[in-house]
């Protein structure tokens, strides 16, 4: 009687290790990449402090943060108008005559909206347009600036720059929003 043959054990394929090795391998190349880079550009970056301003300089070009009672955005001041909260100012320069800024502020008044509307009526340029109670159907964002239906926002769009005005009702108060958008810098 003989003795059934043994099978012989099937090869395992091997494509699955290396597919596993060459997963592994990758990951490995592509973190050390990461961390190389993040040096690089740690070596690269300064930044400096001072006061209510942060500068950050790259080699692609620097970002300035600052917070300022004198910082205005180029547009008239509602007389009587006290300023909430220092103005913000960023600004982006890729070089030296490449730069962008964004100006804002707001400045709170007890006057009626409506003698709030009437005097930036008078005190703004033709440039600008008005929207306000009657125009806007509903609430809109100018950029990040939310103004409602009941609200009112003048805005001019000229030679790069955007300016608005938004004033907007609190209890009984007017806020009022300065805001510049653009290339050069405010009068």
């Amino acid at each position: 009687m003989a003795t059934p043959p043994v099978p012989t054990p099937e090869r395992k394929s091997t494509w699955v290790v290396w597919l596993l090795g060459l997963l592994a391998a990758g990951l490995v190349v592509l973190v050390g990449g990461a961390l190389l880079l993040s040096v690089y550009v740690a070596r690269q970056v300064e930044i400096q402090r001072a006061g209510n301003q942060v500068e950050i300089r790259t080699p692609v070009g620097e970002v300035k943060v600052s917070k300022s009672e004198q910082a205005h955005a180029g547009l008239p001041v509602y007389p009587g108008a006290t300023l909430l909260d220092p103005a913000a100012q960023v600004e982006v320069m890729a070089s030296a005559e490449e730069s962008v800024s964004v100006v804002a502020a707001r400045y709170r008044t007890t006057d009626p909206i409506e003698k709030v509307d009437d005097w930036y009526r008078e005190h703004l340029g033709s440039e600008f347009v008005r929207e306000g109670p009657g125009v806007m159907d509903r609430k809109k964002k100018v950029f990040g600036i939310q103004v409602k239906s009941d609200d009112v926002a003048f805005i001019s769009e000229k030679d790069d720059v955007l300016r608005v005005v938004a004033l907007e009702r609190k209890l009984a108060a007017v806020e009022i929003a300065l805001v510049r958008i653009g290339h050069d810098q405010p009068q």
